[in-house]
């Protein structure tokens, strides 16, 4: 991986904040790994399609970097449809104020949790409250709130809200808005079927990246509101190397994933750990896996060895490990 590459990996890596959302499984981890594939493969990304957004880091790290010119969001939670379609609105000051005005109490998060939003701007807040004071940031209807509802633990409510500099993290993020081409609330199969008439009008695909993080296999119903059953996942496994452009697709390891994906057009695994907390106390541990027709490109001009070597497994998060996974990405490849 060249200096440059290395640098960008370094600014993004200790950047707060990058994405406002504390997202389950978020893939702040990865954009060094994937600002190096993207590199590897000199693709020209004119625009990164996340149909998948939840907390968007890829696409905002990407974004800010330069490596990709525009971004696309969508998400078939409404919530986070309404956060992202705020965000890059004229509306977002709205919410920054919010967020800096409004009292972070066990009484709010329980308002928050049964409230029924009727405009965008509430909807956003709504999202945001409950996902900075929530465990693990999770938005489902069973997750309670960080310290409990005795507020006894050894972190309260507020220990995740940094009312001043989330909000201005809103306010950089709204000045983006011009390289945002949309944000919707609607299925991985409708910004599809939406792209793919898009595209083939222009004859090309040239210049779109897909990049999809779905559901978890494990424990999703307890992180998410919306999730996947086994059919689900069977059916973006057949239909995710139809899709026009590169695409990359990033999944929890486990055997399933390994079995529906192991005949893609290129496999990568990648020992990063993250820990998502449940409600009963639990915590499920997870590790990544990568699959891109991008890998399969590298493979064929013998830019990534075939060869697999194992990859550090860092304990904590550190921009130092980052990088040390970013110089060995090559040898994730199988």
């Amino acid at each position: 991986m060249n200096t440059a590459l290395i640098d960008l990996a370094r600014r993004i890596l200790i950047k707060p904040d990058l994405s406002p959302l504390r997202y389950p499984g978020g893939k702040r981890k990865l954009v060094p790994l994937l600002i190096d594939l993207i590199g590897r493969s000199d693709a020209s990304v004119e625009l990164l399609v996340e149909p998948f957004a939840g907390g968007a880091a890829v696409s905002l790290a990407l974004l800010e970097a330069d490596v990709v010119d525009r971004i696309a969001l969508a998400d078939a939670d409404p919530l986070i449809a309404a956060f992202w379609s705020v965000v890059f609105s004229a509306q977002a000051a709205k919410l920054a104020d919010q967020i800096y005005d409004t009292p972070v109490t066990l009484q709010e998060w329980k308002k928050q949790k049964n409230l029924e939003p009727r405009g965008i701007v509430d909807q956003a807040f709504k999202c945001f409250f409950l996902n900075r004071t929530s465990f693990s940031g999770s938005l489902a209807q069973r997750a309670g709130p960080i310290g409990g509802y005795s507020q006894s633990g050894a972190n309260r409510i507020d220990c995740r809200y940094n009312s001043e500099r989330l909000a201005e993290r809103i306010i950089q993020l709204s000045r983006l808005r011009g390289r945002v081409d949309f944000v919707r609330c609607q299925s991985w199969q409708m910004t599809a079927a939406q792209m793919r008439s898009r595209r083939i009008a222009r004859n090309s695909a040239k210049g779109l990246l897909w990049y999809l993080d779905p559901p978890f296999f494990e424990k999703a119903d307890r992180l998410y509101r919306y999730y996947f059953g086994k059919s689900q996942h069977e059916e973006l496994a057949r239909q995710v190397e139809h899709l026009p452009g590169h695409w990359i697709l990033s999944y929890d390891d486990r055997p399933t994933a390994r079995k529906l994906y192991a005949a893609n057009a290129g496999f990568a695994t990648v020992n990063l750990q993250y820990t998502a907390r449940v409600d009963d106390g639990r915590r499920t541990v997870a590790s990544e896996i990568l699959v891109s027709n991008l890998i399969a490109l590298l493979r064929n001009k013998k830019v990534i060895a075939r060869r697999p070597r194992p990859l550090p497994c860092p304990r904590s998060v550190s921009t130092q490990s980052h990088l040390g996974q970013v110089r060995a990405f090559a040898g994730g490849v199988k």
